[in-house]
């Protein structure tokens, strides 16, 4: 395999804070101030000596790119439902005959013409989970100059190629995951999602999964008795509630790393608005995980769009996703 590409994958896909992260927990040096000392100085000398070996790095490049940075999709398996042939021996014949990578197997696939599932694996994290990998080519507009000629403005834009990566992750217990890359332009990301199901059928039927909607978590951020525990774990920065009649109260808090929690009277008038039981609800709310024994940055949360949408704002290694996703889903009861 060529290290070299997985390097520039690396480069482009991740963060120096990934790197570092990671190379920390091989108890290998971890200092870079840019990326050509990362790889230079830490990554290929690593791998060349052997503290590193080729399946380190092919797991480096997988934390750099599935985590973060994404609009995630909760799932639930529908009652009733059977997905037992994804975890005994029917599976290596399901993907042959869908014409998808044989478990296991790792190939590393740039930028595809069309989106291209380019990894079948089993995710080791606590429970028995399958993990696919998509890779996708995308664009976005780079302008380059703008010109008025008769009366019109001109502008000229080039579109930069970058490469995507999407992970469908479905666990044996009953629950799925769709991690999409984010974009660079707003968008509506449900359309994105449902294309993972309509890319990984036959193996996975969309008919077997429902949505796991957030609705209690965006519910417990503002409900009183819960509110001591919640302030401990996450700031609230902004919110938008509607009620029945179809008015809106939204608010926010002012300053930067501040929390609403921290206003009496913010919360107060939030409260009021949504006082009567079943009569209003949190549509959108921006919130940060905070700092802690289990995460050593505050990371910013979106909880909107699909009822079962979450998006986190920044790369984050392996350890910190697992930790927001824990802590988001704990409080959705």
């Amino acid at each position: 395999m060529n290290m070299e590409i997985v390097f520039k994958l690396i480069q482009r896909q991740g963060t120096l804070e990934q790197v570092g992260t990671f190379l920390r927990s091989k108890k290998l040096p971890s200092s870079a101030g840019s990326w050509a000392d990362m790889i230079g100085l830490r990554l290929r000398p690593s791998l060349s000596d052997g503290s590193l070996s080729e399946d380190d790095v092919i797991s480096l490049l997988r934390q750099t790119e599935e985590h973060g940075s994404q609009h995630i999709f909760f799932f639930d398996l529908v009652k009733g439902r059977d997905i037992s042939r994804l975890f005994d021996a029917r599976l290596p014949g399901l993907l042959k005959a869908a014409g998808l990578p044989a478990l296991g197997t790792t190939s590393i696939v740039d930028m595809p013409n069309t989106p291209t599932v380019v990894e079948v694996r089993h995710d080791p994290r606590g429970d028995n989970a399958l993990i696919f990998k998509i890779v996708e080519k995308r664009a976005h507009l780079e302008k380059i100059s703008d010109s008025a000629q008769n009366g019109r403005v001109i502008v000229t834009y080039d579109e930069i190629p970058y490469r995507a990566v999407n992970v469908m992750r479905i666990s044996d217990k009953g629950t799925a995951e769709i991690r999409v890359q984010s974009h660079t332009d707003p968008i509506s990301y449900a359309g994105l999602c449902e294309a993972v199901f309509t890319l990984l059928r036959p193996v996975v039927d969309r008919l077997d999964w429902r949505d796991h909607k957030l609705d209690k978590f965006k519910s417990n951020l503002f409900d009183s008795s819960m509110r001591s525990k919640l302030m401990s774990i996450f700031g609230l920065r902004q919110s938008q509630h509607s009620n029945l009649e179809g008015n809106r109260l939204t608010a926010a808090a002012g300053m930067p790393g501040a929390s609403m929690y921290d206003d009496d009277e913010v919360v107060a008038s939030v409260d009021r608005f949504l006082k009567k039981q079943d009569h209003a609800h949190c549509e959108r709310a921006t919130v940060t995980i905070r700092k802690s024994d289990s995460l050593r940055r505050s990371i910013g949360l979106i909880v909107s769009g699909e009822a079962n949408e979450l998006a986190i704002a920044s790369k984050v290694s392996r350890d910190e996703y697992n930790y927001i996703v824990s802590q988001v889903l704990e409080y959705n009861k």
